[in-house]
């Protein structure tokens, strides 16, 4: 049944069974079961142990199915558990804390707009060690415990009322002792829990099932239910039939899977969600009904009147205008934010001779020079060199182009400052620039000056178990995708401290210092590569909730744009990005996939570390490096695109209902929308190489679109943009 949580002695506990019990011929079987999870952060440091808990409510729309029919939701209820405690859930929505000042028992009073944790009585203390229990969970109307001599007792609300009103615990004969082997091997369990008259262990990835003759009778051997769930740590079933198992979560991603089956646990669902974390407390109940057709609604209904049916896609981009003056252009500062002015700029093309081994000069398009508030503008000449024009045709029609400026402080330290941006070079066929070229370019960045290394600079690179440490493996790791805006900077070789800053140089803060820019001639750079690496990027996201289902194609061609990454040492940050519009094979993303689904795609794109000298009237004066995203290239033996993150946790009811009204819309059963024009969302952490996390975005055309398809059900499916309204310019949209 409902499982449990050993905080102090950091065991996880869960339920063992009551004695059998029958479903009456009145009693109505619930097509729902609340869990709860006691939700702990991973990676706990010993500060984590002396905070409080949090109680998280989900329900489960489908828990004689497995989670096959209808997702386990989280709803916005919650409560606080001190830590001091130990909480075990019962039936019916009943809580038991044990914590330094007594028993008290609560219930889930949310369904009538009360707190999750709404107190119902305050127990006397007759000496029972509670806080001390090895394992202890719930049982039916049974509170079950193991202490640490390996006694198995079973405990009850006893008849008797103290003259202050406080309830007491009653023990119940009979048990097994500690002699039984069944309790031995119970206490020896990763997990354990009870539904329908059974108690179920896990261990070692098996689960077993144990019964009685009779309640409070010994244990009858076991019998194997499951094996090979080697990542399952715990475990719970809302009824008789039904098991979930639930994975680690030490970065936030626990996955979920559902069986059903009485002497055999047969998959359900072997992705019921993902996204838990914690130690999960269910409520069982003693007979269980077929899922809802319906959807899934937790809370107050929202206010969906007067939205309108979605478009079958957004209205076409505008026919581009006359071409215009090709300009690029950005901001430049110092390391505290005021205008770097004055400072020349050296504008190169990024992509050229990127094929070639060994060094090589990018070609250099312009120089120009910043102005008062720290912006420049360079409009790119009529007549590009061959090997440019003929580069930026092979990307779409986007040029990737750097502008680089450098200097000294007033205390002689270098100083660089590195952007990267896109230009939209016209089609010769049209006369214009292409559709992705018009959309990669024109941004304007503002980009800090950071201190540079000196030129004869061999840069350490990192191991691999360095960087396993980084902001980027966890990234990497992490099933449910970046959750939040990348730090300023990462480093390769570790985890980062929050509070890193470039600027202090031999104990002096530069940030704030003047730059005068060297101005002995022709300044240019040296580019020599280091690394290629080839790793799955994300260029897509598809949702589609209750009754749909979700297409993302990424046919024929590139269509991204990538974060640079910069590196004046072992620590980096994202300075603009390259824009990658070349033709990419056969990639075709996935089509169709749902209800309850919601998956970001990837395709496998080479990534080069290089590294610059930067040169003045001759002289080297400073390096750094740069990871720059380059072709698509599909690895030996590697997959063409895979399935990323899971994202199902940005869809919903509690999801719509906090979107913005003026996003909001609706899918007509049978009928389609799909996003075809503008851009992505960013995705944060879209691809993790030489130990850094980087951003990407795909702009959308009719070969890279988002689609979703309502299925025929009654009802009607809403979807949301993130940005702005479905037929603007959301970057993305989900599902409910």
């Amino acid at each position: 049944m409902a499982s449990v949580i050993a905080l102090l002695s950091g065991a996880l506990a869960v339920p063992v069974l009551a004695s059998p019990t029958t479903a009456s011929a009145a009693e109505t079987c619930p097509n729902t079961s609340n869990t709860y999870v006691l939700e702990r952060r991973p990676g706990n440091t010993k500060a984590d142990a002396y905070t409080d808990k949090t109680l998280r409510k989900y329900v489960d729309f489908d828990p004689r199915g497995g989670g096959a029919n209808a997702p386990l939701v989280s709803t916005d209820f919650t409560a606080k558990v001190p830590w001091t405690s130990r909480i075990v859930a019962t039936r019916g929505g009943k809580f038991y804390v044990f914590g330094r000042d007594g028993v008290k028992s609560f219930r889930d009073a949310t369904a009538e707009g009360g707190p999750l944790l709404e107190p119902v009585d305050t127990f006397a203390d007759t000496g029972i060690p509670w806080l001390s229990f090895e394992k202890i969970w719930a049982s039916g109307p049974y509170i079950l415990t193991i202490d640490n001599q390996g006694a198995f007792e079973a405990y009850f609300e006893g008849g008797h009322v103290m003259p202050n009103g406080q309830k007491t615990f009653a023990p119940a004969p009979g048990f097994p002792g500690p002699s039984d082997p069944r309790v031995k091997e119970i206490r020896a369990a990763q997990d354990v829990w009870s539904a329908g008259g059974a108690t179920y262990t896990l261990d070692a990835g098996t689960i077993r099932k144990y019964t009685m003759a009779r309640f409070g009778s010994a244990f009858n051997a076991p019998t194997v239910v499951a094996t090979g769930l080697d990542d399952a740590v715990q475990g719970w079933s809302p009824g008789a039939g039904t098991v979930y198992t639930a994975t680690a979560s030490a970065d936030y991603s626990g996955l979920v899977r559902g069986y059903t089956g009485t002497d055999t646990l047969v998959s359900a669902n072997p992705s019921v969600m993902s996204g838990l974390f914690g130690d999960v407390l269910s409520d069982t109940a003693t007979c269980l009904a077929p899922a809802s057709e319906a959807k899934p609604v937790v809370g107050t209904p929202a206010d969906d009147s007067d939205l309108p049916p979605a478009p079958v896609e957004p209205d076409p981009d505008p026919a581009p205008g006359p071409v215009g003056p090709r300009v690029v252009r950005g901001v430049f500062t110092l390391g505290d934010g005021r205008p770097a002015a004055g400072m020349n700029v050296l504008v190169e093309a990024s992509d050229v001779a990127a094929e070639h081994p060994g060094s090589q000069k990018p070609p250099v398009l312009g120089t120009t020079t910043t102005a008062a508030d720290g912006s420049w503008s360079l409009t790119l000449p009529e007549e590009l060199p061959a090997d440019v024009a003929a580069v930026a045709a092979d990307n779409g029609g986007a040029l990737n182009v750097s502008a680089t400026v450098a200097g000294t402080t007033s205390s002689g330290v270098p100083m660089i400052g590195l952007d990267h941006t896109v230009a939209a070079i016209e089609d010769p066929a049209t006369a214009r620039p292409t559709a992705f070229a018009a959309e990669a370019s024109g941004e304007q960045h503002t980009t800090a000056m950071i201190p540079a290394a000196a030129p004869d600079t061999t840069f350490a690179q990192p191991t691999a178990a360095q960087e396993a440490t980084t902001y980027a493996a966890e990234q990497d790791a992490s099933s449910i995708g970046a959750a939040s805006t990348a730090p300023t900077w990462q480093a390769d070789n570790r985890a980062l401290e929050s509070s890193y800053t470039p600027y202090v140089v031999n104990g002096t803060d530069v940030s704030g210092q003047a730059v005068t820019p060297y101005s002995s001639g022709t300044c240019e750079t040296l580019r020599t590569a280091l690394s290629s690496r080839i790793a799955y990027t994300t260029v897509g996201e598809g949702h589609a909730s209750w009754d749909a289902y979700a297409t993302v194609d990424y046919d024929s061609k590139l269509s991204t744009t990538v974060d640079v990454a910069v590196s004046t040492g072992s620590t980096w940050k994202a300075s603009g990005g390259v824009s990658l519009g070349s033709s990419v094979g056969q990639t075709t993303g996935y089509t169709n996939q749902g209800p309850n689904f919601a998956r970001q795609y990837q395709i496998p794109i080479e990534y080069t570390k290089y590294k610059y000298t930067y040169y003045c009237g001759g002289i080297a004066r400073s390096s750094y490096q740069k990871i720059i995203a380059g072709r698509y290239s599909v690895p030996a033996g590697g997959a063409v695109g895979k399935m990323g993150a899971d994202v199902r946790y940005k869809d919903g009811y509690s999801k719509f209902n906090a979107s913005p009204k003026s996003h909001r819309a609706y899918v007509e059963p049978g009928s389609y929308f799909q996003l075809s024009r503008g851009k992505s969302v960013k995705w944060n952490g879209a691809a993790s190489v030489f130990g850094v996390s980087l951003g990407a975005a795909t702009t959308y055309d009719r070969d890279h679109k988002q689609r979703i398809t309502a299925g025929k059900k009654a009802g009607r499916h809403d979807i949301w943009g993130q940005n702005d309204r479905v037929s603007g310019n959301p970057g993305l949209f989900f599902s409910w």
